[in-house]
């Protein structure tokens, strides 16, 4: 257990008479803890993507803490400057040394989170081709890549033409608390019992505030006993409160008849022996088609169909169905929620995903993944088999671990908010994406659960919707292959 900050008040002051000792009270021996801070404002509401060369840059501060996260802390990006966080004046060095970037970087084209003025996509599905996207299907060189090599191939730096070298010098500063055990409390809050933590019931996430060295732990209780409680546990300055509506998070979010004549498309419902929910995007990997969906949605080694005809088994699961994120392979990241689902022989699926109304039939082809992860201010899409696809969301949260109403926790999500129509049950596994200006679709994860917009499902601006997925970089590092493009 962590050790507390209560403090021992120094026996002094004891007045001495000729024959007694006055001794201080038990009550007074002891400090009481001050509760932890409360806020009520969402601090990243406002915020605003990076320029694409610092999210690059601002990679390899992520990278140099990860190699040694006792010493440093969580980096973070303020006004337009990286900074480099560290708790020992030891690596304080290695920390502020130039990041060099090539020069003349192009601006990728990852799109926007709003399709409507790009070009439209075919109306059904019967349009396309019966082997769309089909032919290039046998795996590619990177589905055979060790984690050694993933690993490598995800720290190294973007191509680009000669020249001199674009350099960003980060900014380093001496904080308290390292990135292990900011995560550690990020970690164990959203898991923890009531009977180890007072009042932890109420708990819907938690996310680390780079910038004040903190987790914030969003909760409806921000009473002073359990804000007591978090300081005793963890330290008055490594925690705050951030007091959100008294509401469950739903973990189960119609392209309803998809089939496969030209193969299985992403965003059509999908049945297993947990519910219904949607897929996300197809995948390639040793020879097999596969698809991608939400773990919570699944079971492993559990079918799939759709509500015409077997779609396959599940090979690879990130989740419990009992507790939530779980280590796999051996690997010591939580990749969020996520399923692979490798199709039945003779199956087939496309590299498209369905697109408009929950009932359309209209599509678009996936040109591939996102230039790079989230980050705070991303625009997005999301394909759901109940709601259909929604536009206008906006990331504000990054790295966060939620707690489900059903008492499972997600770990390593993204999060989004919105206000107008909010997912709904069913959209669970569905596609999260951009369109770039050649209408195709460029993944950037899978919905995992959300919130908000109250009993309608519609948010405003004081209940907007709140919508979590899991980050698709995720998927190609913890899965074997990638996803299918045409």
């Amino acid at each position: 257990m962590p050790p507390t900050l209560l403090r021992r008040a120094a026996l002094a002051g004891c007045l001495l008479t000729a024959t007694l000792v006055a001794v201080p009270s038990p009550a007074a021996q002891a400090e009481p803890v001050p509760p932890v801070p409360v806020i009520t404002e969402d601090p990243y509401a406002q915020a605003t993507p990076p320029d694409y060369k610092l999210s690059y840059a601002f990679k390899e501060a992520e990278r140099r803490a990860a190699a040694k996260p006792d010493a440093y802390a969580p980096p973070y990006i303020s006004s337009g400057v990286i900074v480099a966080p560290v708790t020992t004046t030891e690596v304080q060095a290695e920390a502020g040394e130039p990041i060099a970037l090539p020069p003349q970087m192009t601006p990728p084209e990852d799109g926007t989170g709003d399709p409507a003025e790009v070009v439209p996509p075919p109306e059904e599905k019967e349009s396309v081709p019966p082997q769309a996207g089909i032919a290039a299907q046998s795996p590619p060189a990177e589905a055979g890549l060790s984690a050694a090599d993933k690993n490598a191939r995800e720290s190294a730096a973007p191509t680009a033409g000669p020249g001199d070298t674009w350099t960003v010098q980060p900014k380093v500063k001496l904080v308290k608390y390292s990135l292990n055990r900011l995560t550690a409390i990020k970690d164990e809050v959203v898991a923890i019992s009531p009977a180890e933590l007072p009042g932890v019931e109420k708990v819907t996430a938690a996310l680390v505030q780079a910038e004040h060295n903190r987790v914030i732990v969003e909760s409806a209780n921000a009473s002073e006993d359990f804000r007591v409680a978090l300081a005793t546990r963890y330290g008055v300055d490594a925690v705050v409160v951030r007091q959100v509506p008294d509401e469950g998070l739903d973990g189960s979010q119609a392209r309803w008849n998809d089939g496969s004549v030209g193969g299985f498309y992403g965003g059509a419902r999908i049945d297993t022996s947990v519910g219904y929910c949607t897929n996300a995007f197809s995948w390639r990997y040793g020879g097999y088609q596969a698809m991608i969906t939400a773990g919570h949605c699944t079971s492993l080694n559990g079918s799939v169909s759709t509500l015409v005809e077997y779609q396959g088994t599940v090979v690879k699961d990130t989740w419990n169905n009992r507790t939530g994120t779980v280590y796999i392979d051996g690997q010591s990241t939580y990749r969020g929620d996520l399923s692979l689902i490798r199709l039945a022989g003779g199956k087939t699926s496309a590299p498209r995903i369905y697109v408009g109304s929950s009932t359309s039939g209209s599509s678009r082809a996936v040109a591939g993944m996102w230039s790079r992860r989230p980050d705070y201010g991303d625009q997005y899409c999301t394909g759901g088999s109940t709601a259909g696809e929604l536009c206008g969301w906006k990331v504000n949260a990054l790295r966060i671990n939620v707690r489900y109403s059903d008492g499972t926790y997600a770990r390593n999500m993204t999060r989004g908010y919105k206000q107008g129509q909010c997912t709904r049950g069913g959209d669970s596994g569905g596609p999260i994406y951009t369109v770039n200006s050649a209408g195709k679709v460029v993944a950037k994860g899978v919905h995992s659960g959300g919130g908000g917009g109250g009993s309608d499902g519609w948010g405003g601006a004081f209940d907007p919707c709140r919508e979590y997925f899991t980050d698709i970089y995720e998927a190609y590092y913890g899965f074997p292959g990638v996803i299918a493009t045409g």
